[in-house]
């Protein structure tokens, strides 16, 4: 079977990354790395890995899906407390992670340094019934302390990153620049994609407004990048129009819905400036992509997500579970795709399980798709605010403000995290908490009293 990654060699001395102190390393010098990891884990262990965008994360990832084993990826901007808590519930083999979180492993693990991480092998016995077919597993919850993950095959990665290869046209030419955490499947999707094809990747931790970011733009002559909905808000914000990138070929969005405002913006500016701007739709469950508008129907189909990728498809569902067959009518968007994920994991007994979902994913956003086949997201039917691109359960939010004693009633946007209440709460504090638990940044979350907690339609900002 082949599998991703498999391929590197072919690319020899050409340059895969170049880390944030702006050393260059080509694909042998990481396959020599990756070699050196693999030598030392046993086959088909179960790994945690603590990932944020340097070289270390993305070699011992790459290692870790070479080896067969099964990978859990963390992003290190997750809470200590939900790392421990992730590393008792799954009791991994190994754990990859920065040397500095040394503290949080035992006295008697075996520890093997590797540059500014470590790999620790951990007392925990060798789970044997494993799935065969388990090989990522990625959160699906942002931060909410929630321990679900996706359960990935290597098929489901790899078909999702030919696809995109194929429909983006990425080769071994290109050079992107990360823009989104490693731990976050957008932003792991642009790493498969950039060196399955043998491109050039700078690693990045620098915000989109700070300047060091665009001398790294300019500098390297980076050809594309990604993001989510608030990271094209910022560009529109630090005037994007007036940026000379004559080597930017293309842009792609995804992570949830761009307000239109935003969209004829830089609709009107990459065609100024001859960018293409890809509008894109996917779920970690989809490893994660699903959709992309092709840059030349951005203004016949403006708004929507596009068409499914080649050889997967798209259904509308009624609220009674049967198909929807005329245009124009909201219903559930159901994906039928081999990159559909094989199931959720809860705890270590659910890698047990192999392929659930079978190919077919019930997404739990409402749309509807136009005479010409074009998809359209219009609404979420539960309970789930994708802000900055990562998911966040509103009712785990609630459930760890209640043991604070705050009773709250999160409200479902899309851009936002919009909060009721019916006392008279010190609205800044609540903010602090929401930040210290999940990361969520204070600009992005709104607070309004009412008397009741029923009219959701009303919500009004106090100032």
């Amino acid at each position: 079977m082949v599998r991703l990654f498999a391929n590197l060699e072919k690319y020899k001395k050409r340059i895969a990354l170049i880390g944030p102190d702006e050393k260059t390393y080509s694909y042998n010098e990481i396959l020599k790395q990756v070699e050196y990891l693999n030598s030392k884990i046993e086959k088909r262990s179960l790994i945690l890995i603590l990932a944020s965008n340097n070289v270390q994360s993305i070699i011992g990832y790459v290692s870790f899906i070479r080896s067969n084993s099964v990978s859990i990826l963390l992003d290190k901007s997750f809470k200590i407390e939900y790392v421990k808590n992730i590393i008792k519930k799954y009791k991994p083999n190994y754990i990859f992670i920065p040397k500095d979180y040394n503290y949080i492993i035992k006295k008697n693990y075996t520890i093997i340094p590797f540059k500014d991480y470590i790999l620790v092998k951990t007392n925990f016995k060798k789970q044997k019934n494993i799935n065969k077919k388990n090989a990522l597993l990625l959160s699906t919850s942002g931060t909410t302390q929630n321990p679900k993950f996706v359960r990935l095959s290597n098929l489901n990665l790899l078909h999702n990153t030919k696809s995109i290869i194929k429909y983006l046209k990425i080769n071994s030419s290109h050079t992107t620049i990360t823009t989104m955490p490693m731990g976050y499947s957008y932003g792991l999707s642009i790493i498969n994609t950039h060196l399955t094809t043998g491109s050039k990747i700078i690693i990045n931790n620098k915000s989109t407004i700070e300047r060091k970011f665009w001398g790294n733009v300019i500098k390297y002559k980076v050809t594309s990048f990604g993001g989510v909905p608030q990271l094209y808000e910022q560009l529109k914000k630090i005037k994007f129009e007036n940026f000379n990138l004559n080597n930017l070929k293309y842009l792609t969005q995804a992570g949830g819905k761009l307000d239109e405002s935003y969209l004829k913006y830089f609709g009107y500016v990459c065609n100024k400036k001859k960018i293409k701007y890809y509008v894109m739709y996917g779920q970690t469950e989809a490893s994660p992509r699903m959709s992309y508008l092709d840059w030349s129907k951005f203004y016949l189909n403006f708004g929507s997500v596009g068409k499914p990728l080649q050889n997967s498809k798209f259904i509308l569902l009624n609220n009674k579970g049967k198909r929807i067959k005329k245009p124009f009518t909201i219903g559930e968007l159901v994906y039928f795709g081999k990159n559909v994920s094989l199931g959720y994991a809860r705890n270590i007994e659910d890698l047990k399980k192999g392929d659930e979902n079978k190919g077919i994913l019930y997404t739990g956003d409402l749309g509807f798709r136009d005479k010409d086949n074009y998809y359209y997201i219009t609404g979420r039917i539960n309970r789930i605010l994708k802000i900055f691109g990562m998911r966040m359960d509103l009712d785990d939010i609630e459930k760890k403000l209640k043991k604070d004693n705050y009773k709250i009633k999160c409200i479902n946007d899309n851009k936002y995290l919009k909060i009721l209440i019916n006392d008279n709460y010190n609205k800044e504090e609540i903010k602090k908490k929401i930040y210290d638990y999940f990361g969520i940044n204070k600009n992005y979350i709104f607070i309004s009293k009412v008397e009741k907690f029923c009219n959701q339609k009303s919500f009004k900002e106090i100032i």
